[in-house]
């Protein structure tokens, strides 16, 4: 089972560091908005499979809480999820401390809410911290840092728009099909890079390519590869893609596993430094 998380979160005051209701609640709430948007974003159906509950608080000074995370389904297996969720959440709030630069899965609404818990300890608070567990580097956050990263957040959520375009490809899986306000037939594809949801529209080739398919294939949340023009707000913001094709690529359950891939008599019962060494020489057959 994955380790729970521990968060302390110390006030700013003349007799105490005891947090303010509004800023303590306020505090986890974003955090765990955080948490909850990440992994939505790294979901391929957009569902949240995690439940975080509180399991322990402690009454020293600063206030820390133990949240453990918990499947929503009985008998589901999170692990991978959960640790996903922790690595990029540990790894997105550490770079946007560093550099303006929008993390992998920190989709607006996290971006905004990871905005407002940098700046409650600029006003308010004088440190919020997680520990992650499962040897996740932890994340802490004193005035210093946050005013850093909440300057980084604003250039990241208001990025110098130099719009541009290029040719290329972007593996998504597929959310709806249907036609916009100029009748163009389009699809909406979630990214699998970061979570973000693109409108893609179709050239008359990718739409006789789409149209062999299924509305099953929208519930399933089908793999994709869109090939066309893709349009950029800014370096890294995508707007739209004109596609010229759209191909469909086989779901996770078909795809070999490494049982399937593994030879495990690659060697022909040879040790693998004698099978190279033969293979070398010339000597095998």
């Amino acid at each position: 089972m994955s380790d729970p998380i521990r968060l302390t979160i110390r006030g700013r005051g003349d007799d105490t560091d005891a947090p303010t209701v509004e800023d303590l609640l306020a505090q986890v709430a974003d955090w765990f908005a955080i948490f909850k948007g990440v992994e939505q974003a790294i979901a391929p159906d957009g569902a949240s499979e995690i439940e975080w509950r509180v399991t322990n608080a402690s009454k020293n000074s600063p206030l820390a809480f133990e949240v453990t995370p918990y499947p929503r389904t009985h008998g589901m297996d999170i692990e991978r999820r959960v640790r996903e969720v922790k690595e990029y959440t540990s790894a997105g709030l550490a770079q946007l401390r560093a550099r303006a630069e929008r993390p992998s899965y920190f989709t607006p609404p996290v971006l905004e809410n990871a905005q407002r818990l940098f700046a409650r300890v600029t006003n308010g608070l004088d440190l919020t911290e997680v520990d992650f567990g499962d040897d996740i580097p932890p994340v802490t956050i004193t005035p210093p840092d946050a005013r850093t990263a909440s300057a980084n957040v604003t250039q990241v959520r208001r990025p110098a728009e130099k719009p541009y375009r290029e040719v290329g490809s972007v593996d998504a899986t597929l959310q709806s099909v249907e036609r916009d306000g100029y009748g163009r037939a389009i699809i909406h594809a979630k990214l699998r890079l970061n979570g973000d949801t693109v409108k893609c529209v179709l050239s008359d080739e990718a739409q006789g390519g789409v149209e062999g398919h299924t509305i099953a294939d929208v519930w399933k949340n089908q793999r994709i590869r869109v090939v066309g023009t893709i349009h950029y707000r800014a370096v890294g913001h995508i707007t739209q893609i004109l596609c010229d094709q759209v191909q469909f690529l086989r779901p996770r359950s078909d795809l070999p596993s490494a049982d399937d891939i593994i030879n495990t008599n690659f060697t022909g019962g040879l040790s693998s430094e004698e099978y190279l060494e033969r293979l070398r020489s010339g000597q095998l057959s």
